[in-house]
């Protein structure tokens, strides 16, 4: 079984291609995970990072999992740039769950879709392209080495200072930086319900006036801002004005 978390499709993406390249089962974590067969003994875990470690619906999934069966465990993980010490982050979290070891680890670069900071907005359309090109060459090469069952296999992209970004910076940012109080709506609003309709948490509520409220439980994939059709949807005051993103399959 691969079971993935997406936001904006990137992950879903790849979670999926690398379904047809291994022979598996790609399932959506916050939809179905009936994908475990009897005699699995393969599980990959596709996700991507948000702020250099693993976002907390997954951490979340991953306590109710039960890991007994899989005895090659590997992870996919979707980022704009770098992941930190993402894959270490993983490794000791499933050994506090009972497996024995994270066999191997991988990350693919994929169009950013972060914007809700002085900094951060997604890629230009040549970047965008760049990136979607260069994760097809990609994909085949961790499926080669899934289909080996590569064990002791780490090929991420760490980015500089690690440690300092998945260890000081990351839960500062979760403390500080993912509340879902932070959205809200511009008179632009068409009250349409697509950000009630496409979050995967089942996070927002469109209240009588048909307007959309957020109900404390975000993970901050920022889904519902990306898919606004009216560009209403805004995060913090760093987020107006920046662009949207959705993996071209997503899109409808």
């Amino acid at each position: 079984m691969i079971a993935y978390f997406s936001g904006t499709g990137n992950s879903r993406h790849i979670a999926e291609r690398l379904a047809v390249l291994t022979s598996d089962i790609a399932c959506d974590i916050t939809r179905d995970t009936s994908g475990v067969r009897d005699g699995d003994n393969v599980l990959g875990l596709v996700f991507p990072v948000y702020a250099w470690g693993l976002p907390e619906t997954y951490n979340r999934f991953l306590s109710g999992l039960s890991l007994r069966q899989f005895t090659y465990i590997y992870m996919v993980c979707t980022c704009g740039d770098d992941i930190g010490c993402t894959d270490r982050i993983l490794a000791r979290r499933l050994q506090t769950l009972g497996s024995k070891r994270l066999s191997a680890a991988f990350s693919v670069r994929m169009p950013n879709t972060y914007i809700g900071l002085p900094g951060f907005d997604v890629d230009t359309k040549e970047i965008t392209q760049s990136k979607l090109a260069k994760a097809s060459g990609r994909l085949q090469t961790i499926a080669e080495a899934v289909n080996a069952q590569l064990e002791e296999h780490t090929d991420v992209w760490r980015g500089r200072f690690p440690r300092l970004k998945s260890y000081l910076l990351r839960p500062l940012f979760n403390l500080l930086l993912t509340s879902d109080k932070a959205f809200h709506t511009a008179d632009r609003c068409l009250r349409c319900g697509k950000c009630t309709a496409v979050c995967p948490l089942h996070n927002i509520r469109t209240g009588k006036d048909g307007l959309p409220s957020w109900q404390g439980h975000c993970t901050l994939c920022l889904r519902c801002y990306h898919a606004c059709p009216s560009r209403a949807i805004e995060y913090r005051p760093f987020g107006k004005g920046k662009g949207q993103y959705l993996f071209p399959e997503n899109k409808n």
